[in-house]
């Protein structure tokens, strides 16, 4: 893929260790490498899959290891096929570094079975694999795993963390992103954006993206062209799980949802008026899906699978 076609979040995604914004006991961790089973906590967008991917040798291809999406492959047989074959079958690098590596991303969604089956994983292959997950939600590991692993922290444990994530989000934007990317913005809106979607740094650069498509900081604030294209994606029956779950992670994230939800409604009836007529039937349909699924938004442990369902939704009835 082009490197300029890649969104903010995506194109400024650290490379190293030196590039990630990490709060220092974080970073300390990992001064001599990966040495132990970690699981990576904390909320949303705060670097856990980048420095996973960092210390695993993804970018500098010095290491053998594996990367599974746990949200897309949460079946038991993942574990009981691909991650075992890697472990047994998949030779060193040609560096001889002396460990493979597993990278479970968004862990949080594999089963209580699949869990208990990796606690003899990680036994069985202590001497050779080291494991790393990642999670939003610490609370759905369960104890038998985090007995194994070392936790980690991302959210801020105290107020000087927190203005010292603060600092380095700001310097980062204003120092490098904004300059690279030709972005015009005042310090009083660089920091209203912060603010509004500390701590997570994915979602800062995705209303960065939105203030310069838009030239407005204002959350709310959602291009035409970004409008259409999501109602497109709703339309379009080739569009496939993945690149719709990339699609909304990538321009709204589980921290606008309900932005995304308000643009489902009196935007997307005119636009279904004006170019989907055929489809004029179907709107006390779509009413009703947003107005049974909205009042969930509140409760949902996960904003994305809430708004995932409510396209799927529309999808069965549009295509």
């Amino acid at each position: 893929m082009n490197i300029k076609n890649l969104l903010l979040w995506e194109k400024w995604r650290p490379k190293t260790m030196e590039d990630s914004i990490l709060i220092p006991r974080i970073r300390k961790n990992f001064e001599s490498g990966v040495d132990k089973n970690y699981i990576f906590y904390g909320s949303y967008g705060t670097g856990k899959t980048s420095l996973a991917r960092i210390l695993i040798g993804k970018y500098t291809k010095d290491k053998a290891f594996i990367e599974i999406n746990s949200s897309l492959h949460t079946s038991i047989e993942t574990l009981r096929t691909e991650i075992d074959n890697f472990c047994k079958t998949v030779p060193m690098m040609e560096t001889n570094h002396p460990i493979k590596y597993v990278f479970l991303d968004e862990a949080d969604r594999i089963s209580s079975q699949y869990q208990d089956a990796l606690k003899a994983f990680i036994e069985k292959y202590h001497t050779s694999v080291r494991f790393i997950i990642t999670t939003n939600h610490i609370n759905k590991i369960s104890d038998g795993i985090k007995s194994r692993f070392t936790q980690i922290n991302f959210n801020c444990e105290s107020g000087e963390e927190e203005k010292y994530l603060k600092r380095e989000i700001y310097k980062k934007i204003m120092d490098q992103i904004s300059p690279s990317e030709e972005i015009k913005i005042s310090k009083k809106d660089l920091i209203s954006i912060i603010n509004k979607r500390f701590p997570d740094f994915r979602g800062t650069l995705i209303s960065i993206q939105n203030f310069k498509d838009t030239g407005h900081s204002g959350e709310s604030n959602i291009s035409k062209d970004l409008k259409e294209d999501l109602y497109k994606i709703i339309s379009d029956k080739n569009q496939d799980y993945e690149s719709i779950y990339h699609f909304i992670m990538s321009n709204f994230g589980p921290e606008k949802i309900d932005i995304m939800i308000s643009i489902l409604e009196r935007d997307f009836i005119e636009w279904s008026i004006r170019e989907k007529r055929e489809n004029i039937s179907n709107m006390f349909a779509f009413n009703y899906i947003l107005s049974e699924q909205k009042v969930k938004l509140d409760s949902s442990l996960d904003p994305i699978v809430l708004g995932m369902s409510i396209i799927g939704k529309f999808r069965e009835i549009m295509i």
